[in-house]
């Protein structure tokens, strides 16, 4: 029994006494196995509130009191809730005692109207002083335990807020005082340490440095050998990143203590680097645990190197920072020059985050806070005065910048991990304003604008620790084929999941009404949460709010037949979206629209699918392109390109008048409200031209020769059942081509043929061997005839209609875009 554990419980953790009860168990369970010394900070933003205190007093504000008097009945009520409203008179005296020792801190800063950084380090020592007593005196209810407070031995030098500690004193006194303790008291004893806070040798109150309770944990473990420190937040662990802003974040089970350092370094919150440094020191571990959930197994942190799959251990970022650039062709081939610059910096007390030189010497970059900025610059003008003023050496500013670094000692010595994270950021249009690689080679951190934070991290985050591809779906149009594909994807969850993928839908647009999550909208009941969604938007909103969902790949899926939703393509992927749609629009826009979107998206790196333009989920587009790849010359493409029109003229034998099939069709389904669309052929037009543009044509729909089915004297006005009454009228000359087709032994088909440079659509008579006469029901059938496939065409045949199979040839297009993504 004679091993030790010192368990420090941070602010969040006895933030109430409900939670102070669930560290009184973990520190009970503890000490029945070992002895422990526990490590308190003080209540949760008890700090903040002394010293908004000490400030008001220095103000000569009475307010000070009224803030005096909330921290003062704040711990009286723990104390009194913790003792079931009867606490110990020793106890409520030894705090009242010190509640008045407070107020007479605050009342003479109040007097003299200043707050030395002396005063401020005595008001902030009383969050420590008061957790600390009332903690004890709650433990001591049930097993002996005592107040210890750190003044007594944590000796510091006289550097108020931040003090230097003088270890060889403070070893001493610890080792003195505890020895004495677990001499007389042996295992059963527990006491209650305040963080935070030591003394000069004068007795003065220090504190050193915020974080300082993590760091009294580890010069008491150092101090008294222990074999373990534990660190008891209110997380589970150390993350791979911040679950703020990179919701697939998880727990890192193990890291070096070189990989806890540099992530504390570069922002982590869980730990501050200097605060571990004595248990390094004498290769203590330290496990991460969090009192809400003390089951989960954290972090441990030790000089052992575990066995980790991925080369990197996590990602952080260091905010609200700036990026000075001193540059110059003066600069070159002049020693020194990095030793004056960090020398002046040094002398104004600014702390340089972030260094990078460029091999041609001709520039400098670092970066600082912000809260340092104006004292930077300030000490390069004095010292590069004469650079600056003859003009040869210029000083450029970069506000709003945010450093990231990725840590891992699995990068040292593993090729390509740079490649892999400025491909990833380049591919996502992050622009890098500086680059540093420690010589340790377990970080890479780089400097990018403050607002594409977000993206950076969770980029990096799924390059290096995601085992899933993602795609984040943005659907527009949630009716008949969008309403259907929504069912596939949620259908087809566990498959995509078995192959790799992760596919969240995270936004929904419909005429305006709009969801959105980042996380993933709940498909099993999209229907209600678009319903009862209150966010009705402009397309400006719309393309806003997919901004702000930051997706690291994001694909927009246009189920619309809407040209206003083809005019923001070129919007949606300066966004950085891919674009999956049954939409034919696009691809019939004036060609010079059509080039400037293509020659956008292969600038932007983003793929366009739309397999479902021609066909519906027929593979037509997708073997054109698989023929051309290949190096085959196309001759020739002919085909029935309709459903409707395939069903009418499949079902036209002179039995019936072709007005009341038409009539007929709009009844059961098969054309659209206003069956004229689909009788202008201008729906087969338009998939021919898409074909025509596959194999490089550069065609537009005034070059492809038309026949409309529509007389002319019916064409314009509103519709209605009274179109079909006029239709018949010309019913005799639809009888008479028939009639000529049956007398050659052929039948009439709407057929779309492309061939050199002519294109056309219309109404021809096929013979019946032909293969064009074979088709059934509302079949499209294609036919390619190339130069391999110059005898006998390649033919593609199948349903070219139906919200089922079209929503099937859109989550095919997803499926091809999931593997061209890179992981």
């Amino acid at each position: 029994m004679s091993s030790k554990k010192v368990l420090k419980f941070g602010g969040t953790s006895v933030a109430n006494p409900e939670r102070i009860r669930n560290a009184a168990s973990i520190i009970l369970s503890a000490a029945k196995k070992e002895r422990v010394v526990v490590v308190v900070s003080a209540f949760n933003g008890i700090t903040n509130s002394l010293l908004e205190c000490a400030r008001q007093a220095e103000l000569g504000k009475k307010e000070f009191q009224s803030g005096y008097i909330q921290i003062a009945d704040l711990h009286m009520s723990v104390l009194k809730e913790l003792h079931n409203g009867k606490p110990p008179k020793q106890v409520v005296a030894d705090l009242q005692a010190l509640l008045s020792e407070l107020h007479d801190t605050l009342q003479g800063i109040f007097l003299l109207r200043h707050s030395s950084p002396r005063a401020l380090d005595l008001t902030a020592s009383f969050g420590e002083r008061c957790s600390a007593m009332i903690i004890a005196s709650f433990l001591q209810r049930t097993h002996p335990a005592c107040f210890v407070d750190s003044r007594e031995l944590v000796k510091t030098d006289d550097q108020f807020t931040h003090a230097v500690v003088q270890f060889e004193k403070t070893n001493h006194a610890i080792q003195s005082c505890f020895s004495k303790i677990f001499k007389v008291f042996r295992k059963q004893f527990i006491p209650v340490v305040t963080g935070f806070i030591g003394s000069t040798d004068d007795g003065l109150t220090t504190t050193i440095g915020r974080n300082g309770s993590d760091y009294t944990a580890a010069i008491f473990g150092a101090a008294l050998g222990a074999t373990e420190i534990q660190i008891w937040t209110d997380v589970d662990g150390i993350m791979s990143a911040d679950p703020r802003t990179v919701p697939s974040a998880f727990v890192v089970p193990n890291m070096s203590y070189e990989e806890a350092m540099e992530l504390s370094y570069f922002g982590a919150k869980v730990l501050h680097a200097s605060s571990i440094a004595p248990a390094v020191a004498k290769h203590i571990p330290i496990l991460i645990k969090n009192t809400l959930n003390p089951a989960a197994e954290g972090t441990r942190i030790s000089h052992e190197v575990d066995k980790w799959e991925g080369v990197a251990k996590g990602i952080t970022s260091v905010d609200d920072c700036t990026l000075l650039t001193l540059r110059g062709m003066s600069m070159v081939g002049v020693p020194g020059i990095a030793e004056r610059l960090f020398r002046a910096l040094a002398s104004h007390r600014v702390n340089v985050i972030l260094i990078s030189q460029a091999s041609s010497e001709h520039t400098i970059c670092f970066a600082v806070n912000t809260t340092d900025a104006a004292e930077a610059k300030k000490a390069v003008h004095q010292e590069f005065h004469f650079e600056l003023q003859s003009k040869l050496t210029s000083l450029d500013e970069k506000p709003a910048q945010t450093i990231v670094a990725i840590v891992g000692d699995g990068m040292k010595g593993t090729p390509g991990v740079s490649g892999k994270v400025f491909q990833a950021l380049g591919r996502n249009h992050v622009n890098i304003s500086a680059i540093a690689q420690g010589a340790s080679e377990r970080n890479i951190s780089f400097v990018i604008d403050e607002s594409q934070k977000i993206l950076a991290l969770n980029v990096i985050h799924e390059a290096f620790f995601e085992p899933r591809k993602k795609l984040g779906v943005v659907l527009i149009g949630p009716g008949n084929i969008g309403g259907t594909l929504l069912k596939q994807i949620h259908q087809q969850q566990n498959y995509l999941r078995s192959e790799g993928f992760d596919v969240r839908v995270c936004g929904i647009y419909d005429i305006g009404k709009a969801v959105f999550s980042s996380k993933g909208i709940d498909l099993k009941q999209w229907k209600e949460v678009l319903s009862n969604s209150s966010k009705h938007m402009n397309y400006s909103e719309f393309l806003l709010n997919i901004a702000k969902l930051q997706l690291t790949n994001g694909v927009i899926v246009d189920c619309t037949a809407s040209p206003e939703i083809v005019d923001l393509y070129e919007d949606f992927v300066k966004l950085n979206m891919h674009i999956v749609t049954p939409n034919k629009r696009a691809n019939v826009l004036p060609w010079a629209r059509y080039k400037r979107l293509t020659e956008l998206m292969k600038i932007r790196q983003k793929m366009f699918f739309y397999e479902a333009n021609v066909g519906a989920g027929l593979p037509i587009i997708s073997t054109l392109q698989d023929l051309i790849a290949s190096g085959d010359q196309i001759v020739k493409i002919e085909g029935m390109f309709s459903g409707t029109l395939s069903h009418l003229f499949n079902h036209f034998d002179g039995s019936m008048p072709f007005s009341a099939l038409v009539e007929d069709a709009l009844k059961l389904g098969y054309t659209e409200p206003d069956p004229r669309e689909d009788l202008s052929g201008n729906d087969v037009a338009r998939k021919l031209l898409i074909l025509a543009r596959q194999i490089g044509l550069q065609m537009d729909m005034s070059d492809i020769k038309v026949e409309n089915l529509v007389p002319q004297p019916l064409r314009s006005g509103s519709f209605s059942k009274e179109f079909f009454k006029k239709y018949a009228k010309y019913d005799g000359a639809m009888k008479k081509r028939l009639e000529s087709a049956h007398a050659n032994n052929s039948v009439l088909r709407y057929v779309a043929v492309l061939e050199g440079k002519k294109a056309s659509a219309g109404i021809l008579e096929v013979p019946r061997s032909h293969m064009l006469a074979s088709t059934k029901g509302s079949d499209n059938i294609i036919a390619f005839t190339t130069q391999r496939y110059s005898k006998t065409p390649l033919v593609v045949q199948g349903p070219g209609a139906g919200a089922d199979v079209t929503a099937g040839g859109v989550f095919s297009d997803l499926l091809k875009l999931l593997h061209y993504l890179p992981h």
